[in-house]
C-alpha cells in the first residue's frame, strides 16, 4: 500500500485559492467553479500520492503543477511526509512577480 503524504495549506495558498474561486464565481458560471474545485482536489490527490510527480525548481525549492491552463499550484515537499501547498498562481500574470 502506498503511503500518502500529509498536505498542509499555507495561508497564502488558502488566500490565492479563494481569490481564484471568487473570480470564477463573479465572471463565469457555477459549472466552471465546480470544475476547478474538482480538478484542484484531483491534483492535490496526485501530489499526496506522488509528491515528486511535478516539475521541480532547485532555485526556489518548489514543485509546480498546472491545475488548469490559467492556474498553477506551487508546493514544497518537506521532511516527515509533509507537503506544503504554497500558492495558486494565475499563469497570465508576470512570472517575475512570483515570490515565495
Amino acid at each position: 500500500m502506498m503511503q500518502r503524504e500529509i498536505v498542509i495549506w499555507s495561508p497564502v495558498a488558502e488566500l490565492t485559492y479563494y481569490e481564484i474561486l471568487e473570480y470564477l464565481d463573479e465572471n463565469w458560471t457555477v459549472k466552471e467553479v465546480i470544475a476547478f474545485v474538482k480538478r484542484t482536489n484531483e491534483v492535490i490527490g496526485h501530489i499526496s500520492n506522488t509528491p515528486l510527480l511535478y516539475p521541480y525548481s532547485k532555485q526556489s525549492d518548489t514543485h509546480k503543477c498546472v491545475v488548469v491552463k490559467q492556474v498553477s499550484l506551487f508546493y514544497r515537499v518537506k521532511a516527515n511526509n509533509i507537503i506544503e501547498l504554497l500558492m495558486f498562481w494565475d499563469n497570465r500574470l508576470d512570472p517575475d512577480k512570483l515570490k515565495f
